[in-house]
């Protein structure tokens, strides 16, 4: 193994190993807090959102982002309009605040949530998508003057933001959530008629198309509801596209 090759802990950033100390979530924050004031950047919130109810604290939301802030966006149900959770969705990079709050293409809902942002100075910085637990809506928002962070900087910052990450999900776990589902998901059969379910089709017609009986079709959606622990087929689907046991 050549000499840059070999593994080096010195590389990774302090911070990671002080993330790895921190015993509660104030510490956590702490650590990052005094990390990105040597950038001069900040605040920040960790957000994995479970409900968009006005109860913000169910969620998983750590930082230093203002309560006032949350307890506004929040009690305004703004999770479903925000434009940077819709830009945490749909790019696998950090991603400028900038380009999240372009004014052209804000609905009448995001230009409010905008403005609320920029009453607590959260309209400039970085919006960092990150892999929810069970899928849920995930990221970092680090609000501040990012001109002096070069591309090489951003990249050990994200690294760093996924090290807080899984910090916080170790320091508040849910083991509930590998219990959800019987081992293995639903099988190929299961997966193969609720996604004809979510296309409209009746279980005859999905009989028809897989070539199997229809009361086949029904023992398949059967189970694959109690395995999604759901009532009803259309949750079912919802839940497995949610989970991402099928695909449309």
């Amino acid at each position: 193994m050549s000499a840059a090759a070999k593994p080096c802990e010195t590389c990774l950033p302090g911070v990671i190993s002080d993330f790895s100390a921190a015993t509660n979530a104030a510490e956590l924050v702490e650590f990052f807090r005094l990390y990105l004031d040597d950038m001069a950047l900040g605040p920040f919130a960790l957000a994995e959102v479970r409900s968009a109810a006005p109860q913000w604290r169910d969620n998983l939301i750590i930082g230093t982002v203002p309560d006032a802030y949350l307890n506004e966006y929040f009690a305004a149900m703004s999770l479903f309009d925000s434009p940077i959770f819709r830009a945490a969705q749909y790019v696998c990079k950090p991603t400028p605040l900038s380009d999240v709050y372009d004014a052209n293409r804000l609905s009448p809902r995001g230009q409010k949530i905008y403005q609320r942002a920029g009453k607590f100075g959260l309209t400039h910085g970085y919006c960092f998508p990150l892999k929810g637990r069970d899928c849920r809506p995930t990221l970092m928002l680090i609000a501040g003057d990012f001109e002096s962070v070069d591309a090489d900087a951003l990249m050990v910052l994200e690294m760093v933001v996924l090290a807080f990450y899984r910090r916080a999900c170790a320091l508040f776990p849910e083991p509930d959530l590998l219990e959800k589902r019987q081992e293995g998901g639903l099988s190929d059969r299961e997966r193969e008629t609720l996604s004809w379910v979510a296309k409209g089709k009746t279980d005859w017609e999905t009989a028809q198309l897989l070539g199997i009986a229809e009361r086949t079709v029904h023992y398949h959606i059967e189970n694959a509801k109690k395995k999604m622990g759901v009532p009803t087929r259309l949750q079912a689907v919802v839940e497995a596209i949610r989970t991402l046991e099928i695909l449309l």
